[in-house]
């Protein structure tokens, strides 16, 4: 895994709050798998969209500072590049699940739940799949992008 080759972002967050949320993000997904409640996944793809769209905060990400709080400990700065392209992978998978949704709503729970397994991956094995994806699809057939 060390010849991955991750996006650059001159910006830094917290490594533990960003895999809080993505654990978080794994749970309401695993949920709406579960219960095909549809308003889990809504809640899922807003937190994607305010990630990718907007400079606010996501409400994900403020739960998992909260959690962070409430333990305390000291901030692990990463670079935000990394997290900025999974974000646009899981807003273009929430996105095509909420999609689906109206239209094979097995298929929507299979999306999400693939979803769902980056998220696991990333929050509790500390294993990017964007990183992956950014190493052998981007780069070979569209060169380095910015975060």
């Amino acid at each position: 895994m060390k010849t991955l080759i991750c996006p650059m972002s001159p910006e830094t967050i917290d490594k533990r709050v960003s895999r809080c949320g993505a654990l978080l993000s794994t749970a309401l997904l695993i949920a709406y798998a579960v219960t095909g409640i549809w308003a889990i996944l809504a809640v899922v793809m807003l937190d994607y969209v305010i990630r990718v769209l907007t400079p606010l905060p996501a409400p994900l990400s403020l739960a998992g500072r909260g959690i962070f709080r409430l333990i305390g400990g000291e901030p692990k700065p990463m670079n935000k590049g990394p997290k900025i392209f999974a974000w646009r992978i899981g807003f273009l998978m929430s996105a095509v699940a909420v999609g689906l949704l109206f239209v094979n709503p097995m298929a929507s729970v299979i999306v999400a739940s693939v979803l769902a397994a980056f998220n696991f991956l990333d929050g509790a094995a500390n294993f990017c799949l964007g990183c992956v994806i950014y190493t052998y699809v981007v780069l070979p057939f569209f060169g380095p992008t910015e975060a």
